[in-house]
């Protein structure tokens, strides 16, 4: 047997092994050519070139210059002996140039004969392998053979980094591809089944493995369960990537056994080679050992569940890299599942409540086109709701009626053409023959990309009529009570003026108090009465021009016997040159007796109530049309009266303020307040002021007194 042959046949060598796992075969041509071009150049009978496997244990032989006529073999060579094992760990070139006379060669077990000479392959310091060349005669290599070898070996390495280089990022570029489309895949699928079994497909199709097994993390259990698995001993096919799981098992997030656990609680990775797993769980000993990788789907730090592969190889690091990239994309798609999951609840939510809804609703775009109504919205048009859809919404309003209905109907359809928001409002239209009252208000919705509006109706009718029926009923009583008090009063006013004979001061003091009762009781009736006509629509002001020092020496003179009876002093602060108002008098009057009334009832004795006026100018809210700037500020200002009612009685709460103008409301636990008042006297001077437009508010500190500021626009040009 000749010596390259011997050597290459060492009993040391492992048989079988044809290929390092990984390389290409464009790699082995080009090895092959180098071997080729080397025997040729050192003229040799044998070369060979050995790469080290991916374990590092052996070396491989990938390619070899051969004899004529004899076939090339690929082999392994364990490096623990041999002349493999010393040029490996001393990383420097080896020359023998007899090798029987070599104690490392005799290790062949045969009678090698000749010389060779054998070069690390060294990359950045690392052996990646060895070139060897051989020649059946002895001190056939000296030193320039060496170095020559050596300059080779260094080409060979370039060449060797090259290719892997480039294979490296084709693989990469291929598992990419390979990712996008997995991740086209799994993001496209939103229900939950369907996208666990994606991902027992794209797990196997990117890391080759035995078992793989899908974790969900429930939060609020704070535990793991399996919703899918998959075991390469299960049948092939497109029912082999099955969810259902017969055997669900339970994990605790806390589970230090457990490496799915550990995985969840810390947001990273784990491997256990499969000595590492046997020492982990307790197994049977005819199972076979399983080394695992668990992966967890982790998105915006929020865990979503863990991916567990198994198999009886160990793991790679780029398997493990590959792994990351996918449950990256997983945890995405799980996520997308949850919104989705969560979006979906939600519609279905509030459809089910539009569709229980006893309003009628109309979602309308910025056309004012309707997109959406629910049923109790076509029940109350008379109309099927998929009809309306389409349709403009102004169309339902365009009806022909009384002049404060039309005003009402212009109202609305501005709002709705502007897509202006509008308060709750009540109208009167005509539907299916019927005039029907219809409470409507329009909402913008904000929280879309598009302009949209929500309009919501009810039908008021019932309400309204009952409404007015009790306006009626209470304005025919009182009107049926303010005859006899009428009687009353006259004959009250004749007694006091003489008429039936002289009176001594005690009973002219009497029928004195007994008027002011009657006044009292009067101006119950006239609040009542003022809220029945309201109600009904039916109020209405009888303006002229008048004198507000009239008006307000005569709201004096009702409340003067009130004033003396507690003690409290009215002082009026108004000029003599004050302009006339046109205004309802009787209103203002009455405007002024309920702040009158309010201020003598919450001052103590001692103190003093101030009425004031004045003329101030003021901005107008609206904007004039005027060509002019400077004509168009002057027509935004407006001359008004300031007519203020001050008391330093104990104030009024910051919290209550707000509410004060409102029917029937009193500010609870005011004990500081003599007893007296429905609550009714504030709501109709804010009802009264606003008719005749303007406003009222209030300026209260507790302990220090309040002051009731009306703004009157009555003043005559």
């Amino acid at each position: 047997m000749t010596t390259n042959i011997s050597f290459i046949h060492d009993p040391k060598l492992v048989n079988g092994t044809t290929s390092i796992a990984g390389e290409s075969q464009e790699l082995v041509d080009a090895l092959q050519k180098i071997v080729q071009h080397v025997g040729t150049l050192l003229e040799v009978h044998y070369c060979s070139l050995a790469l080290l496997d991916a374990s590092g244990t052996k070396l491989v032989s990938l390619a070899a210059m051969q004899a004529d006529g004899e076939k090339q073999c690929h082999t392994g060579l364990h490096l623990n002996d041999g002349v493999a094992s010393w040029v490996a760990e001393h990383h420097e070139a080896l020359i023998i140039n007899d090798v029987s006379q070599d104690s490392r060669c005799q290790q062949a077990g045969s009678m090698p004969s000749g010389s060779l000479v054998c070069v690390p392959l060294m990359e950045h310091g690392t052996f990646i392998g060895i070139l060897t060349v051989s020649n059946q005669q002895t001190n056939a290599f000296d030193t320039k053979h060496v170095d020559a070898l050596s300059i080779l070996a260094e080409q060979a390495v370039l060449v060797i980094t090259s290719i892997r280089i480039a294979e490296r990022a084709q693989r990469r570029a291929n598992q990419l591809e390979m990712l996008i489309d997995l991740s086209r895949s799994i993001t496209t699928r939103l229900e939950p089944t369907a996208l666990h079994n994606a991902i027992l497909s794209d797990v196997c199709r990117l890391v080759t493995c035995n078992q793989v097994q899908i974790y969900r993390y429930n939060e609020q259990a704070q535990e793991l369960s399996t919703v899918a698995q998959w075991s390469g001993e299960e049948r092939r096919g497109a029912e082999a990537w099955s969810s259902s799981t017969n055997i669900v098992e339970h994990i605790s997030l806390y589970d230090k056994r457990s490496i799915v656990a550990w995985a969840a609680l810390h947001h990273h990775p784990m491997l256990l080679s499969p000595l590492q797993a046997q020492d982990e769980a307790s197994r049977s000993s005819d199972l076979p050992l399983m080394a695992e990788l668990a992966v967890p789907f982790v998105s915006r730090s929020k865990v979503y569940g863990v991916l567990l592969l198994k198999r009886v190889q160990p793991f790679t690091h780029e398997e493990l890299r590959l792994a990351r990239n996918l449950s990256s994309i997983v945890a995405a798609a799980l996520e997308n599942v949850e919104l989705f999951q969560q979006v979906h609840s939600d519609h279905e939510q509030l459809r089910a409540i539009l569709e229980s809804s006893s309003d009628g609703m109309a979602l309308l775009d910025a056309d004012g086109r309707i997109l959406e109504v629910n049923p109790a919205f076509g029940h109350l048009f008379g109309v099927e709701p998929d009809t309306l859809v389409g349709q403009e919404c102004i169309t339902l309003f365009d009806q022909s009626g009384e002049e404060d209905a039309q005003r009402d109907l212009k109202r609305v359809c501005k709002a709705l053409q502007q897509e202006h928001a509008l308060p709750y409002t009540e109208i009167d239209l005509s539907l299916q023959g019927t005039p029907r009252s219809i409470g409507l208000s329009i909402t913008l919705v904000t929280a879309t990309s598009q302009p949209l509006c929500l309009l919501v109706v009810r039908d008021v009718t019932a309400i309204r009529d009952v409404n007015r029926m009790r306006a009626n009923f209470l304005s025919m009583v009182t009107h049926e009570l303010r005859s006899p008090l009428n009687g009353i009063n006259g004959y009250l006013d004749l007694a006091l003026s003489g008429v039936g004979g002289e009176l001594n001061e005690s009973l002219r003091e009497f029928l004195q108090r007994a008027r002011a009762s009657s006044e009292y009781l009067y101006a119950l009736l006239e609040d009542l009465f003022l809220i029945a006509r309201a109600d009904a629509g039916q109020l209405r002001l009888n303006r002229t021009i008048v004198s507000l020092q009239e008006i307000i020496a005569n709201a004096v003179e009702e409340q003067e016997v009130s004033a003396i009876d507690h003690g409290i002093h009215i002082t009026v602060d108004i000029a003599n040159d004050m302009p006339r108002l046109y205004a309802d008098a009787g209103r203002l009057q009455q405007v002024l007796r309920n702040l009158l009334s309010n201020a003598l009832r919450f001052t103590s004795e001692g103190e003093q109530v101030t009425i004031s006026a004045q003329v101030e100018t003021q901005e107008q809210q609206e904007s004039s049309d005027a060509d002019s700037e400077d004509l168009e500020d002057l027509e935004n200002i407006r001359r008004v009266v300031k007519l203020q009612v001050s008391d330093t009685g104990i104030g009024i709460g910051p919290e209550y303020q707000g509410r004060i103008f409102e029917r029937f409301y009193q500010v609870p636990n005011n004990s500081s307040g003599r007893s007296g008042g429905q609550g009714l006297g504030l709501a109709i001077v804010k009802m009264i002021v606003e008719l005749h437009g303007g406003s009222v508010m209030v300026e209260s500190v507790p302990g220090q007194g309040s002051t009731f500021i009306c703004v009157l626009p009555c003043l005559l040009s």
